[in-house]
């Protein structure tokens, strides 16, 4: 048996026995343990929004405002192409 292997047995037997023991504690401890992970997701999740934010007003980014849902966004500046190009008269 490996030394993780062995570790690994003791720490469920430990779990267990801690919520054998007192499974009000217990349960409130994962209640909690829950909650801070449910806030530090909640707290990541506003962190990247509010990058994404600043870099598209940054760039200038736009979109158009008629559903807001699969819109196309272009910088500021440019053509609905997005190769590159402007069009010329025929």
């Amino acid at each position: 048996m490996s030394l993780g292997r062995v570790i690994g047995t003791v720490l469920v037997i430990l779990v267990l026995y801690a919520i054998i023991t007192a499974p009000q504690e217990a349960a409130s401890s994962a209640q909690q343990g829950a909650s801070t992970a449910a806030e530090a997701g909640e707290s990541i999740t506003v962190f990247f929004s509010s990058i994404v934010n600043d870099v598209a007003v940054a760039t200038g980014s736009t979109s158009s405002s008629s559903s807001g849902i699969g819109d196309p966004v272009y910088p500021n500046g440019g053509v609905e192409t997005g190769d590159g190009s402007t069009p010329t008269a025929p």
